[in-house]
């Protein structure tokens, strides 16, 4: 499962990423320009221009949209993006839905 690691550039995935801890709690939305890792847990919306990763452990309670998300984690809501993966641990209850530019 590469694509959990902490730098972006090793996946491929150019520009600036925003970290949710291991540990922290975020309520509200969430929005960037970049990416977004989430190792915490999120409840609100979380929003990327480019890429939203959901690690093991990680937990999203609301919709991510984003051109790329990574599963890994848990995420209690909606995704819109035009191209998702799930790993092993990932879980999503809610809808995928495919968008092009999401």
């Amino acid at each position: 499962m590469g694509i959990f690691h902490r730098a972006a550039q090793s996946h491929g995935l150019a520009g600036h990423t925003s970290v949710v801890a291991p540990g922290s709690k975020i309520e509200g939305d969430i929005q960037s320009e970049g990416g977004v890792h989430i190792d915490g847990i999120v409840t609100g919306n979380v929003e990327a221009a480019r890429y939203v990763i959901v690690a093991p452990g990680g937990a999203v309670y609301g919709s991510v949209r984003a051109d790329e998300v990574y599963v890994g984690g848990v995420v209690v809501g909606d995704i819109y993006a035009s191209r998702v993966e799930f790993y092993e641990t990932g879980i999503c209850h809610g809808r995928t839905i495919g968008e092009e530019g999401a």
